[in-house]
């Protein structure tokens, strides 16, 4: 069943439309959502199987209908995109509104609850995660994906260098590495390195830093050692074989072992953050499928204020809602006094410090509120089951 089979059926119990336009926040760019109510003739609801569908939206979810009793259940849930329904203006209903249906429309209050505060808040709450995490992704883009190896760091005096600067600093490569695990000591390793093999195969390394590492082991430990240990298996073509620090492909999250033999000296300690690896591996997966899937139009617009102008801007109509429902004014779902703070969000006329400030003191303020008001805790549930039987019998 798709929204259009609903429509076309002529299966709808009420349409409004819902949205921007029925929040007079609406700008030129902005669609016309639709929502509203469908119901099922009791066979579909009774008897085994019972499933069906409860809800049917566009691919867009630009339109979504909710069967009658899911539409009762999100409204004992306080679910804000439920209430607004009980609440739309009669310019904004689109054609004869079911009998059953007005039923429930009529005893709207019955269903303004402290439970709203606790659902608005929390929409509110999702639009402002969804606000931070695009001001982050606008800030902070995560554009190139790092290895293994950015993770790696040695020791230096009293702090640390990465091992990538560690070994450009010594012209070394890290393929010709082999690691070996510390015992007693999490995640830190010995770094040893085959200088023949390094020497041997790398034939285009500038001329100057060979000479350099021969001159270092020549006066470090002396000239007879390098020809022995370092000479002698270059001609004989004997190398270590050490695997590298990490796979040459970056097929793996892990640093390479290797077998090191006895008598060989370290060139340096090294730790690995495989942990803080991982965390970018999966925060550059989340950048690149939200860049794939995002609005290009809607980010090149937020760009010019670093967030989400569209979710801040529902955000503080939330929070002005769930105020005004503490102060005793009703559920207003079409915005008068604020109209004008909220398209002056999503114009890009705040800085991302200034709205969420402005947002945190609304929110304490409808908190503090709320608290004090009269509503009931819940809703009444005898009541509004008697009220659907009521309304089932006019279906």
């Amino acid at each position: 069943m798709t929204t259009q089979e609903l429509e076309n059926n002529n299966k709808l119990a009420y349409k409004f439309i819902r949205g921007s336009v029925l929040y007079n926040t609406n700008i030129d760019t902005s669609d016309t959502d639709y929502g509203g109510v469908y119901i099922l003739p009791n066979e579909k609801l009774l008897g085994l199987p019972h499933f069906y569908q409860d809800q049917v939206s566009d691919e867009k979810h630009d339109t979504t209908y909710y069967e009658f009793n899911r539409w009762v259940e999100l409204l004992m849930k306080a679910n804000p995109n439920a209430l607004e329904s009980l609440f739309a203006p009669k310019d904004k209903v689109i054609g004869d509104v079911h009998p059953a249906v007005q039923l429930i429309i009529d005893n709207r209050d019955m269903f303004l609850t402290k439970e709203c505060f606790k659902s608005l808040s929390g929409y509110a709450y999702t639009q402002i995660q969804r606000c931070r995490g695009l001001n982050k992704k606008c800030v902070q883009p995560i554009i190139e994906k790092k290895d293994v190896l950015d993770f790696c760091y040695t020791f230096k005096g009293q702090g640390s260098q990465s091992m990538k600067d560690f070994l450009k600093e010594y012209g070394l490569n890290q393929k010709y590495c082999g690691l070996v695990n510390i015992p007693n000591m999490k995640d830190v390793y010995g770094v040893y390195y085959d200088y023949a093999a390094f020497l041997y195969f790398e034939e285009n390394i500038d001329s100057e830093l060979r000479k350099s590492i021969i001159r270092n082991f020549v006066i470090e430990y002396g000239e007879e050692w390098f020809e022995e240990n370092i000479q002698k298996r270059i001609n004989n073509k004997e190398f270590f074989g050490y695997s590298g620090i990490v796979h040459p492909e970056g097929k793996s999250n892990e640093v390479r072992l290797s077998s090191i033999p006895k008598g060989e000296m370290p060139i340096c300690f090294m730790t690995y953050n495989q942990n803080g690896y991982e965390s970018h591996c999966r925060k550059y997966k989340e950048y690149q499928e939200w860049v794939e899937k995002r609005n290009p139009a809607r980010y090149e617009s937020n760009l010019k204020s670093n967030y989400d102008v569209k979710n801040v801007a529902h955000c503080v109509r939330l929070l002005h809602m769930g105020k005004e429902l503490a102060e005793g004014k009703g559920f207003n779902v079409v915005r008068t006094w604020d109209r004008e703070m909220i398209l002056d969000i999503r114009n890009h006329k705040y800085e991302y410090e200034e709205i969420i400030e402005y947002v945190e003191k609304v929110f304490a303020e409808m908190k503090e509120l709320a608290e004090k008001c009269d509503l009931p805790e819940t809703a009444d549930i005898q009541k509004v089951n008697d009220l659907i039987l009521k309304a089932r019998k006019l279906i």
